[in-house]
């Protein structure tokens, strides 16, 4: 296209109003051109998938990225052919390699949706179990536990507090079970970019405060205490959950709302040792003293 005023090559389009200009004289060419795109915006990649009307977006919780086509159960004529063709196509569907991943894909999103986990947790979930039943981590080791560890690491990237002793008492795992399925999913997940734990101790704070039923004010103290320790490295190689429930029993029993030892241990499903380490700890890094 060429500017018949000016002669320049330079024309330039304008989305708002539809018009191709000159860059040169600032002639306009042409007026109310039809935009050819969709009628709506999408500011990210994310955004298009899921606008994009072609189909369902492109999700790594079904093993083929739905990516898959259906018969579907319209008005025919021959119905027995139909089933026979739709059986067909879903034995086809999934190859004799996919069938493992399959299964565990089945188990990871009916786990989650338990869970109430949210979208982009099950997504992350589903992103590790691929990769570990790519690298043949999947192999001689219990299905249950192997989705436990999944979706409690993946709630650990994605900044959801969940604790390692409910998902435990949920599937009725042993220590060993759990951490031998751990193991292998922080194995793949060293290969991995943008895929470490994120979570702080202070985000266990709220659902503990809730549990309980302590006055709100003991959560912003305990939080504040819980991030001085988390900035000054005092938390490393501590287990958040028993850390942050040592630092709401200490708050409380400064205030004079205190819960017993037993009381946490018993609704976190953790031991009365562990808050009582983790709270000796936190008196002796803050030098705190306590008359009860």
């Amino acid at each position: 296209m060429k500017c018949p005023v000016c002669s320049s090559e330079d024309i330039r389009y304008d989305p708002e109003r539809g018009q191709y200009i000159c860059a040169n004289c600032g002639a306009v060419l042409e007026d109310e051109v039809i935009d050819q795109g969709p009628e709506w915006r999408a500011y990210n990649y994310q955004d298009r998938l899921e606008r994009e009307r072609i189909g369902s977006p492109l999700t790594l919780k079904v093993h083929d990225q739905g990516l898959s086509t259906r018969i579907g159960y319209d008005k025919v004529k021959d119905r027995i052919k139909l089933m026979k063709m739709q059986k067909l196509q879903n034995r086809i569907r999934v190859s004799s390699k996919d069938k493992k991943l399959v299964t565990y894909l089945s188990l990871l999103n009916s786990e989650a949706s338990k869970l109430d986990l949210p979208e982009h947790v099950k997504e992350t979930a589903a992103f590790i179990l691929r990769k570990l039943v790519e690298n043949g981590l999947a192999k001689r080791i219990d299905s249950y536990a192997l989705i436990a560890a999944v979706l409690y690491y993946s709630c650990q990237v994605n900044n959801i507090p969940k604790y390692l002793q409910e998902i435990k008492t949920r599937y009725s795992l042993s220590s060993s079970e759990l951490w031998k399925a751990l193991e292998r999913v922080h194995k793949v997940s060293k290969q991995l970019q943008n895929f470490k734990p994120k979570i702080k101790p202070v985000e266990y704070i709220p659902r503990i405060v809730e549990k309980l039923g302590l006055p709100q004010l003991v959560a912003t103290k305990s939080a504040e205490m819980v991030n001085i320790m988390y900035r000054n490295g005092l938390t490393s190689g501590k287990g958040y959950l028993a850390l942050s429930a040592a630092a709401v029993y200490l708050i409380s029993t400064l205030m004079d709302v205190k819960k017993t030892q037993k009381e946490i241990a018993d609704s976190l499903n953790i031991t009365e040792v562990t808050i009582r380490n983790r709270y000796k700890e936190i008196i002796k890094n803050f030098d705190i003293e306590v008359s009860l």
